[in-house]
């Protein structure tokens, strides 16, 4: 659905993407992740056809990004990072503009498609007011509405869930499972690594450069990274448990709570095969598995090796 092949973009003497290239399929969510100015926005820019790339090229089915239509260009929708809200509009003016900005001509159509998306955004109560005195919870949930009211096929969402309340990130995210669900193909940035995990593939961008790309669970697991199984028990038992574990893995016992250190599934495996074994009691056992966010830590280290 959206394919980048070798793009890079300079901005005089700064290389603010470096020979990128990578595929979204339709009906699936991307995040692009990564800190600020890793050239996410960029490439988004890129992808969507706002942006012409220095060297390569970016596809929105089989046309060039930078090469669609006005009615083309119509099938998608841009979330911006900086608001693009007119402040002394009502949230009902700013969608109608948005709309009418997006080909939706007809009046009466407008009309419907306002209170559409006023409902699966939940602002139908803020319709009427200013964007100037809105919260800014609203306020993002008002520039999520411009970007979809007119049901797009492809919609580019730029750091969407920045600076909202945790409750209000997962509603967003149950809207974009339910649109990816339907169909519509989703473009994402972000700099919540926690958040990517609910993404069917992630992108990892650092200084420019794609460092990896896949499902989140994918670029976790090929990797050796460490994991933690820790639990309870009586202090009596640690020389026992200690002369059990230490032969599998690393193991580190602070009072009643230990920690065993393993980097593959196997190891797990054998450690809780030990830990049923054991003629004592083990409690509140809790495993923790490697993250993202050291998935990303692993791959940046890499490049700068």
């Amino acid at each position: 659905m959206i394919r980048a092949v070798n793009v890079t973009k300079h901005f005089e003497d700064i290389v603010a993407v470096d020979d990128v290239s990578l595929d979204v399929a339709k009906g699936t969510i991307l995040g692009m992740v990564g800190p600020n100015a890793a050239g996410k926005t960029t490439l988004v820019r890129m992808m969507i056809g706002i942006l012409s790339p220095t060297r390569g090229t970016c596809f929105i089915g089989k046309k060039q990004s930078d090469r669609l239509t006005s009615e083309e260009r119509s099938r998608t929708g841009y979330m911006t990072q900086l608001k693009s809200l007119y402040p002394d509009l009502t949230s009902r003016e700013n969608l109608d503009f948005f709309l009418a900005s997006y080909g939706v001509e007809d009046p009466q159509k407008r009309i419907e498609l306002v209170e559409q998306a006023a409902r699966l955004t939940r602002i139908t109560e803020s319709l009427d007011r200013t964007v100037d005195v809105l919260s800014g919870g609203t306020v993002q949930r008002l520039s999520l509405a411009c970007a979809v009211a007119h049901d797009p096929e492809l919609i580019f969402l730029d750091e969407p869930t920045v600076g909202v309340s945790p409750d209000l990130r997962l509603e967003f995210w149950d809207y974009f499972h339910s649109l990816a669900n339907e169909g519509k193909t989703i473009v994402m940035t972000t700099h919540y690594l926690d958040e990517a995990t609910r993404c069917d593939n992630v992108a990892m961008i650092f200084e420019g450069k794609l460092l990896a790309h896949g499902p989140p669970e994918q670029l976790i697991g090929s990797l050796s990274l460490e994991s933690t199984i820790s639990g309870s028990i009586d202090p009596a038992d640690s020389a026992q448990l200690r002369s059990i574990l230490e032969s599998i893995a690393p193991i580190e016992i602070k009072g009643k709570r230990f920690i065993v250190t393993s980097v593959s599934s196997d190891v797990k495996f054998r450690i809780f095969q030990a830990l049923t074994k054991v003629q004592f009691e083990v409690k509140d056992i809790v495993v923790k598995q490697p993250s993202l966010e050291e998935a990303f830590a692993y791959y940046v280290r890499r490049t700068q090796q």
